[in-house]
């Protein structure tokens, strides 16, 4: 049996042998695991998957366009009421 700095440990997530110096405990779940593998300051709880996302809406418009009909090259046939239903009516 080994001992002292040739010591090894089976991970408990994967089953592979790791040296027993690089041996972490998992902060969620309790599982002995390599360091290669530990999720670090991250478990099943405290995940940031878990977490709802931020669903805000901002109704504000960063540098709104004002309503106007802009000169248009080539097609000089085009009319605001050809694109939305809410333009002045086609003449």
């Amino acid at each position: 049996m080994a001992t002292g700095k040739h010591s090894w440990f089976i991970c408990d997530r994967s089953g592979f042998r790791f040296k027993y110096r690089d041996r972490v405990e998992e902060p969620g779940t309790g599982f002995i695991v390599g360091r290669s593998e530990s999720d670090g300051a991250y478990g099943i709880v405290n995940s940031p998957l878990n977490k709802s996302p931020d669903t805000k809406d901002n109704p504000a418009l960063l540098q709104p366009r004002p309503e106007v009909v802009l000169a248009t090259t080539g097609d000089s046939s085009w009319t605001p009421c050809m694109t939305t239903a809410q333009g002045p009516p086609c003449s």
